[in-house]
């Protein structure tokens, strides 16, 4: 575990290189995890809704339980009292690790980003305990597909590339689009999207295709960052 939490903070250090344009509306706060999963948790949050809003499974009761293949994920307020919005680093690395191996060599990310781009899978992991269920679709390579949880380590579905051609750092934060590693698309990635207009839950995770506004720029709901430990 600890040698995973490791490498996640290498990959998310990669976040600081190549910065760009993109837009900047929302101030930063410091995300939460449970006491319990600790600095091992990471955290995902939004340039769109700001880092009090994080990576959160949409499992009823919040208790940590309940989890199974294709419940939604979706970004939820930060709290350090809520199991279900406790992840951890199931596979991480550079993309170089994974061209041909478990992402398919022709696919999107494999044929236009750089060996050295990050890749991580993130394990739902209530109070620090991984559920082996990942942050990924059931459907690659659909816009508009729902992001759920999906069994790790099983396909490229569960794996997200940084698009450090976009990168941008904002308030001591750097993020980038996130591209489904699964895409098989020639052409404009499909990259995970925050639909801040979305009920049961709010603030859905989905694929859309990236969006480059002019100037190269991307909108904030498609630009992410990742942060550490629990809130205190």
């Amino acid at each position: 575990m600890r040698k995973m939490f490791t490498a996640l903070a290498t990959a998310a250090a990669l976040l600081g290189f190549g910065a760009t344009a993109a837009q900047a509306s929302v101030a930063g706060q410091t995300p939460g995890a449970t006491p319990a999963c600790g600095a091992q948790c990471f955290e995902l949050s939004s340039l769109r809704l700001g880092t009090h809003m994080i990576l959160n499974a949409y499992v009823h009761g919040d208790t940590g339980v309940g989890g199974r293949q294709g419940v939604r994920v979706n970004l939820h307020g930060a709290t350090n009292a809520r199991p279900n919005e406790d992840f951890t680093a199931a596979a991480v690395g550079s993309l170089g690790q994974f061209c041909g191996n478990l992402i398919p060599a022709d696919s999107y990310a494999c044929l236009n980003y750089k060996p050295t781009d990050p890749v991580y899978e993130s394990d739902w992991s209530p109070f620090g305990n991984q559920r082996d269920l990942c942050v990924g679709v059931g459907v690659p390579g659909i816009a508009g597909e729902n992001v759920t949880l999906q069994p790790c380590g099983q396909s490229a579905s569960t794996l997200w590339v940084g698009d450090m051609s976009h990168a941008f750092t904002y308030q001591g934060n750097t993020y980038t689009p996130w591209v489904n590693a699964a895409d098989p698309n020639f052409s404009h990635p499909l990259v995970l999207t925050v639909d801040p207009g979305s009920r049961h839950p709010w603030n859905q995770l989905k694929l859309q295709r990236l969006n480059l506004l002019s100037g190269q720029t991307v909108p904030d709901n498609q630009m992410f960052t990742l942060q550490f430990g629990p809130e205190v």
